[in-house]
């Protein structure tokens, strides 16, 4: 019998080809009518079936609640086979043809086949891991780890060394990094740290190596993987990094030695936006940042560590805008924050602009106002287009003094109108990224204190988060909206706002979902299981969301939220249900605990 379905995707494609070849043999079709039922609660499954045409309804047999709609190439009911009985109901919606694949030969499969078995056997993160890692032409970078191939092994010298023998002993060991030893502490030495000592500086050839050491080590474990050092020297601005292992430190990584035996560009973006003379020459890096994005992507890069480093890519892009058009004397005048998802960190494809800046004295506003439009035009080339809301600090809204904005703040919460609470929320997740950060920590204090979070401002705040529908009815067969969900309203955002309503409940300083979540679990607000389940569903989300932002050909992909449920594999399809039954039920557990059934 020829197979019509494709089976070189997951989860099929985790058996070998022997197995695959079996498992073709033992499959038998199957045709239900219209309407006709396929399994019935309480009954033990004769197998798992396989969609070939047409579509299956999952339902409740108590309350008629429909829980899942099955399509072409999806599953169905392997949770039946496991447990030998059927919890739900699955009828046909429309005629249906179906491969089934016997009880029997689905275990034998399992034993044979550990991969096989454990996508079935495991959570939705462990699934989507496993995906990524078949889906991904790794690059062999993606998979090294730091070891003694890469790593130099540390040449130390005491405190009292004079750097005319530091020289030397680099020269000698061919080394541009050494380790000083000072007492209980260790520090680093570096080839241009002597340059600037004693060829710009004051320093002599006997001065003590101490006296011009760093002691502020940035470090990686020995066996973390090399894109995670990488992205330790991006955010830090160094070029090399300690190797510890078990506390011990057993060498130093270059980046030098890195780039040597591994091609990458995310550390020669950021260097070209360090060494940029001109708002023109930033522009080329940012337009450079898209293309790193679609090739680390390609290579199975995880979302997280990727959203880690776009994030301190554009980070750097604003800041060195804003030096490039502020003069010296306003710097330290005015701290420029951006908001929501830039300033949690969680956006990777540039969407609009939501920023804003505060201003330490009223007086400053007539000068800043020009220079703010010059930074706005300057994000607009970066690729930022303008936020639809008028989120931006070009717009009086959002430019306040610190008094300014305690008051703005206590309006908005005291206020619990819809949009002063989606307002609040926008500026709940900023971050300064330029000027003084000093002038956003009383702002930001003045939120946390408990008498403006009461159980009804916090209430009104969470509400929001149900205020767009789950759209799980939709999956398989999806009947509006030409087969799309909007995959913001319907998933990201009641997840991300929900997360944020606790945490602003619980008054926790961290903006990222992710660390946030990390944190109402440590504080018991959240149970591990279900804060992991939220993890792993919006990191899902994103990384389902990119892939299909990349294959799209409009300008501005990162402002697309629609999700082409007809793009998507069956084992997309599979984990999307999976991942929306959890923001569902999250939004259910918002409900009760904020009581929102009284708003």
């Amino acid at each position: 019998m020829t197979i019509q379905i494709n089976l070189n995707q997951p989860p099929f494609s985790f058996l070998d080809a022997d197995q695959l070849d079996w498992l073709t043999s033992r499959l038998d079709l199957v045709f239900f009518n219209a309407g006709a039922p396929i399994l019935q609660q309480g009954d033990q499954a004769p197998g798992i079936y396989i969609i070939y045409k047409g579509v299956v309804e999952e339902r409740d047999p108590e309350n008629g609640q429909v829980f899942s709609q099955y399509g072409k190439e999806d599953l169905f009911d392997v949770r039946a086979v496991l447990e030998k009985s059927c919890k739900h109901t699955f009828a046909a919606v429309e005629e249906t043809l179906c491969y089934l694949l016997r009880a029997d030969d689905f275990i034998q499969l399992l034993e044979q086949s550990g991969d096989f078995s454990v996508y079935f056997n495991t959570d939705l993160g462990t699934q989507q891991s496993m995906v990524e890692r078949q889906d991904s032409s790794v690059s062999e970078f993606i998979l090294s780890r730091v070891d003694d191939d890469v790593i130099r092994p540390p040449v130390y010298v005491s405190a009292q060394t004079s750097l005319a023998r530091v020289a030397a002993l680099m020269f000698e060991k061919k080394h541009d990094a050494l380790l000083v030893r000072n007492g209980q502490d260790i520090g680093i030495l570096t080839g241009t740290d002597l340059i600037k000592a004693t060829l710009i500086g004051d320093k002599t050839k006997q001065t003590r190596a101490a006296d011009i050491a760093q002691f502020n080590l940035i470090g990686v474990e020995y066996g973390e993987f090399l894109f995670s050092a990488l992205l330790k020297m991006t955010q830090h601005k160094i070029e090399r990094v300690v190797v510890r292992k078990e506390g011990q430190i057993v060498g130093l990584l270059e980046l030098m030695d890195m780039l040597s035996t591994f091609s990458t560009h995310s550390h020669i973006i950021a260097m070209r936006i360090d060494q940029a003379k001109s708002l023109k020459e930033l522009v080329v890096a940012a337009k450079r940042v898209e293309t790193l994005i679609e090739t680390l992507n390609g290579q199975g890069v995880k979302i997280t560590a990727l959203m880690e480093l776009v994030t301190t890519l554009n980070r750097r892009l604003i800041f060195k805008a804003f030096e490039l058009i502020f003069p010296q004397r306003l710097r330290q005048s005015v701290c420029i924050l951006v908001l929501g998802s830039e300033g949690r960190g969680e956006q990777i494809l540039k969407t609009d602009q939501d920023n804003a800046i505060i201003l330490d004295n009223e007086h400053d506003r007539e000068a800043v106002l020009p220079l703010l439009q010059q930074l706005h035009q300057a994000l607009l080339d970066f690729g930022y287009p303008p936020c639809p809301g008028g989120v931006m600090f070009i717009n009086d809204s959002w430019i306040h003094t610190v008094e300014g904005w305690q008051e703005r703040v206590d309006r908005w919460l005291h206020s619990g109108k819809p949009d002063a609470m989606m307002n609040m929320a926008i500026f709940m997740d900023g971050e300064p990224v330029c000027g003084n950060p000093e002038l956003f920590w009383p702002i930001k204090a003045s939120w946390q204190l408990e008498t403006l979070r009461s159980s009804i401002v916090s209430a009104r705040f969470a509400k929001s988060a149900l205020q767009f529908e789950t759209p799980l009815t939709f999956l398989g067969n999806i009947r509006e909206d030409h087969g799309k969900i909007d995959i913001k309203k319907g998933a990201i955002f009641p997840l991300v706002h929900g997360v944020r309503a606790l945490a602003f409940e619980h008054a926790i300083d961290e903006c990222n979902s992710l660390e946030r979540l990390a944190i109402l679990t440590e504080k018991g607000v959240l149970d591990s299981e279900t804060a992991q389940g939220l993890r792993d569903a919006l990191v899902f989300f994103l990384r389902v969301r990119l892939r299909q932002q990349l294959e799209s050909e409009t300008p501005n992909r990162g402002l697309s939220q629609q999700l082409d449920i007809n793009q998507l594999r069956s084992v997309d399809r599979n984990m999307l249900r999976h991942a929306l039954h959890r923001v569902k039920k999250f939004k259910q557990q918002l409900v009760q605990h904020f009581h929102l059934e009284n708003f």
